[in-house]
């Protein structure tokens, strides 16, 4: 570390005390995270996978809460015909269809063909905990 650097940051670290604020590493209380709306949650799982081409939120009515209707309609059969599983995944040649439901939700994603299964099952079920308010589920266990 030069000089320089070090004066810098022996600079700013006496700013800070000065101005009271008793250091970096003291603990500090989140703000609670904001309500997930369904088209946040579209929003969401497109931010975490450029791999889903498109998707839907639905209520656990069938009701079509986001997404485009050409594929609610698919979504809400897909999710019907599946009984009473809370994934699903079907595989096609040029991608595949995810979902993971609740007893208020289900998220049906369809993604291309190089999109990882585990992770998108893992991504749905993220973010349907965060639509719901609940407890995020645990991250996969490496290999």
């Amino acid at each position: 570390m030069s000089a320089a650097t070090m004066q810098m940051a022996t600079v700013t670290s006496q700013a800070i005390l000065e101005r009271g604020t008793d250091g970096y590493s003291r603990e500090r209380s989140m703000s609670p995270a904001p309500t997930l709306t369904p088209p946040l949650a579209l929003d969401y799982l497109r931010e975490l996978s450029a791999d889903i081409r498109s998707g839907v939120v639905l209520d656990a009515a069938g009701k079509l809460l986001a997404g485009p209707e050409e594929l609610g309609e698919a979504a809400r059969d897909l999710v019907q015909a599946a009984g009473a599983a809370e994934e699903i995944h079907v595989s096609m040649a040029d991608g595949g269809v995810f979902a993971a439901r609740s007893d208020k939700h289900a998220l049906v994603v369809v993604c291309g063909r190089l999109a990882l299964p585990s992770l998108i099952r893992y991504d749905l079920r993220l973010v349907l905990a965060d639509l719901e308010g609940g407890t995020r589920p645990d991250a996969p266990a490496a290999a």
